[in-house]
Parts: C-alpha cells; structure tokens; sequence
C-alpha cells in the first residue's frame, strides 16, 4: 500500500481577534465536520495568535481548495489559507496512516 498525501495547510487570519473570535464556533463545527469524515487529522491554534494549522490526508490540492471556501472563516473574510503537501515516510505511534512506516 502506497503512502497517502498529506497537507500542512496553514491559515493567516486577516481580521482583529474580536471578529474571529465571532466566527470561531461555526468554524469549529466545520472543523469537525471534516474530522468525522477523515479528511483532517489534527488542528490548533498557532502560539503567534496569528493563524492556525491543521494536518489533512487528501488527494489533490484542488479537493481541499473547495472544502476550504465552505470554511465559515473563509466566507466571512477572517482568514486566508496556504497549502503544502508532503508523502509522509515515517510516523510515531502517536498516529496510525495506512501506508506510512512505524517506527517503534
């Protein structure tokens, strides 16, 4: 089984704290939307304060590009976001991939 591509997909918000704090429990509910369908692994905060991260399994680029403009931050112009893809080689056992190496 060949591994699966992964994203670091990085948000940079683009309003002041009190209007994404507004936003962020219909942003949270879309969080988890996509946890329960597997497409994201794990997300947080930046420590900066100034945007977020979060880890997603997916195929293309272009298939996370239209999740992310349904993203409640998104439509209300509080955040932009970045995406880098990887093929992961190895992983801890903090987290289980199909395909992906464990190192023990």
């Amino acid at each position: 089984m060949s591994a699966p591509t992964l994203f670091v997909i990085t948000s940079r918000y683009l309003k002041p704290a009190e209007e994404v704090a507004a936003v962020t429990p219909s942003h949270r509910e879309w969080l988890d939307q996509h946890y329960r369908s597997g497409l994201f692994l794990v997300s947080g905060r930046m420590l900066s304060g100034q945007g977020g991260v979060i880890l997603a399994k997916a195929e293309t680029q272009a298939e996370l590009e239209g999740v992310f403009a349904e993203d409640p931050f998104v439509l209300a112009g509080c955040s932009e976001y970045s995406y880098e893809a990887f093929t992961p080689v190895k992983r801890g056992k903090g987290i289980e991939i199909d395909g992906v190496a464990l190192v023990e």
